[in-house]
Formats: C-alpha cells, structure tokens, sequence
C-alpha cells in the first residue's frame, strides 16, 4: 500500500474513532497490520549528518537497499535549514516514492545549532514564548504533511516547578497544535524525553487530558529518556548521570496504550549482540502485549554518545543500526 493511501486510510479511521480511551483493539494504533514492522530514525547516523557524510535526500534508497526497511523516521535537525526549500522537500517526498519507503514521524527538536541553545517551549510558563513555539511547530506539521508523515515528535520543556502547571500549559499548545494538524491528518506525539515525560504517569494524564485521536506517545526505550531529573534536552546532556531514574519497563507499559510508534534505542552490545542497557527480550515481550500494532523504529545512539565523549564501546552508524536490527528480529 503506497503512502498516501496508507495516510488516507488512517484519517479516515481516527476520523471514526469518537472514544479513544476507551478499552478496544484499535486504541493507541498508527496502523492497522498483521504484524510489528521494522522502521529507521535518520538520527541513528546523526555524526555522518554533521560531517555532511550524508544527506537527508540520500535516506530513503539507504535505508532500502542497505537494509531493506521500508519505512523511515526523520529528524529536524538533519534537514540542516532546507525545510523551508520547497523544492528540496518535494524532492525528499520524489525519492521516498521512488523506492516506496513509508515516512512516518519526524522528531522536532527546537535547537540552534550554532549557540546550542533551546529555543522557546511549548510548556513555558510565559504565553508569548508559547505563541512563538506553537508558529515553529506548526511550519513542521506542514513539512511532515507534504512528505507523508502521519506525525511530528515535540518536546515538553519547562522551569515551572508545579507539575499541574506544565500539564495545564502543554495541554493547551498541544491542542492548539492539533487544531492546525488535523486537518492534514498529522498527530502530535509526545516522548518519553527525560525531565517531567520521563516520568509516564505524569505523560499519561497529559494524554487523558488532551484526549484527542490526534496526540499520541512515542515510547522510547533509552534509559536516559526516563530520567525525572536531567538537565536541559541538548547534546551534551546525553552522557550525564541521572538522579531520579523512572523505571523504563514500568514506563514502556504504561505508554504503549497511546503509542502512535516505538523507539528502539540503541548504545551498546556484548558478545552476544544484546544491548547492554535494556532487555530487548523484556521490552519486545511489552510490545506485544500491547494493543499496538505499526513499526517498531531503530534508533541507534552510540554513535553520538562517542561523539560527545561518553565513555564505552560504541559501534559505528551503520554497524550499530545493523546490529540493533538483528536483535529486534531476534524477539518479533
């Protein structure tokens, strides 16, 4: 089934779901299939993106003929400014056809890549910085929806020390957000990113709260993504210890009743090709008790935890990805 078939056929089945929390076989569903299918993030390869050893045009045929996985994730920062080039994303959109690969999600990070700093948050406490995330998500919701994406990752930033408050704040943005996207048939999802989504309870009652087809979450294995209390959502961040650790099977469980797709994040293996951080077996057996059925999505980090001086034995872009994808068929 080609892309925009597929997009069709999931609007046209949000669009009769007037209960979505209610108990049923369809609840939390991106797509309705057989069986759990494979997808790739493009920030596995986030070192060669910064090295301009790739380019984000270059995805869909590598992900095809290098692994052959036919459906893909990408992330905003790989598009290194040219989201705005209409013609580069038409573009991406001709070549994801040519080789018939799905693209699901992008991952909306509000960073500038030259002071490193965070831009404005859709759960600020300040109105006017969220009126000024909400116009940056929105540019986004319209880039996923011209390249075939059913969804855009966002990220729920706050100083705010109530944790009602952030609810209130991010419950508002993100319904806002909505109200723009539904109409091209994009959801907002929500990961488990560390700071207050690391902790699922608090990610679960934004989710009843919001109570919308079209906002989802996006369960992230990475043991650093259930992490209460971290620093800010940047780079550097990533090989920092954690104080207050949200157990991430507890976590996984508790979110795949929302999931709209699943982050199987990577960093290291042992001799036996099992990932050193989590139970692969364990977070598969979850996944598949869930309702959930769609892809499962590679996200190989190892490579840029080397990159920002992380101590272990990291593998390389491409083997990292090849590795993490045996282990994941190895429990589906």
């Amino acid at each position: 089934m080609k892309t925009s078939s597929r997009r069709k056929f999931l609007f046209n089945s949000l669009a009769l779901t007037s209960f979505p929390f209610l108990s049923s076989g369809i609840q939390g569903c991106t797509f309705q299939k057989n069986k759990l299918e494979l997808a790739l993030q493009i920030y596995s390869f986030a070192p060669l993106l910064f090295q301009n050893k790739l380019d984000i045009l270059m995805f869909p045929q590598m992900i095809k003929e290098n692994y052959g996985i036919n459906a893909a994730e990408y992330w905003s920062i790989a598009f290194m400014g040219k989201e705005k080039d209409k013609s580069f994303i038409k573009e991406l959109q001709t070549r994801s056809k040519e080789y018939d690969i799905d693209n699901l999600i992008i991952l909306v990070d509000n960073i500038d890549l030259k002071t490193m700093e965070n831009g404005p948050s859709l759960a600020s406490s300040e109105k006017a910085e969220r009126d000024q995330s909400l116009s940056f998500h929105k540019y986004w919701i319209d880039t996923a929806s011209e390249i075939g994406c059913h969804s855009i990752r966002v990220n729920l930033r706050s100083d705010e020390s109530d944790d009602n408050k952030v609810l209130d704040n991010s419950s508002e943005s993100i319904s806002k957000l909505i109200e723009h996207s539904k109409g091209q048939g994009v959801s907002i999802v929500v990961e488990n990113h560390g700071g207050i989504t690391g902790d699922a309870d608090w990610l679960v009652r934004l989710m009843k709260n919001i109570n919308s087809d079209f906002v989802g979450t996006l369960p992230d294995f990475g043991s650093y993504n259930f992490c209460v209390e971290r620093g800010d959502l940047d780079f550097e961040g990533l090989t920092s210890k954690c104080k207050n650790q949200y157990d991430k099977y507890i976590g996984v469980k508790k979110l795949m009743p929302f999931a709209k797709g699943v982050s199987a994040k990577s960093h290291q293996f042992n001799k036996s090709g099992e990932e050193t951080s989590t139970d692969f077996s364990k977070m598969m057996d979850i996944i598949s008790s869930s309702s959930y059925e769609g892809f499962i999505t590679i996200e190989y980090e190892g490579a840029m935890m080397k990159m920002f001086g992380g101590k272990g034995d990291y593998l390389e872009p491409h083997e990292g990805v090849k590795v993490t994808k045996k282990l994941i068929n190895k429990y589906i």
